[in-house]
């Protein structure tokens, strides 16, 4: 801004303020202002959002990993029920309490 001294009133100067044409340095400057605001601006959401992201993720992992355990102590409970069903012991004293005769091993499949 250029000052201009030149009007006086009673003695006294009125400052008159005249705006300036912006010359091509500052323009460059100011562009380069706008975008490196504009590139933090975009980091900083960038970050929050892989934050966001990465905490979710690791959410989604925990419960992925106790569905796995649950899952694995109820295999291990189903298998040793199908033990259980498939003993030689337990199908004698079903077939007997049934009213049948005991199974020859070979009618008995494991599979």
């Amino acid at each position: 801004m250029i000052q201009d001294f030149s009007n006086t009133f009673n003695g006294r100067q009125t400052v008159m303020v005249r705006p300036m044409a912006i010359s091509g340095n500052q323009t460059l400057k100011k562009a380069v202002g706008v975008i490196l605001l504009c590139a933090a601006i975009s980091a900083l959401v960038s970050s929050v959002a892989f934050g966001f992201l990465l905490r979710s993720g690791l959410n989604n992992l925990n419960l992925e990993q106790n569905l796995k355990v649950n899952m694995l102590k109820t295999e291990q409970q189903l298998y040793s029920q199908r033990q259980k069903l498939i003993s030689r012991h337990y199908i004698s004293k079903t077939a007997g309490r049934l009213g049948l005769h005991t199974p020859l091993k070979s009618q008995i499949q494991r599979l």
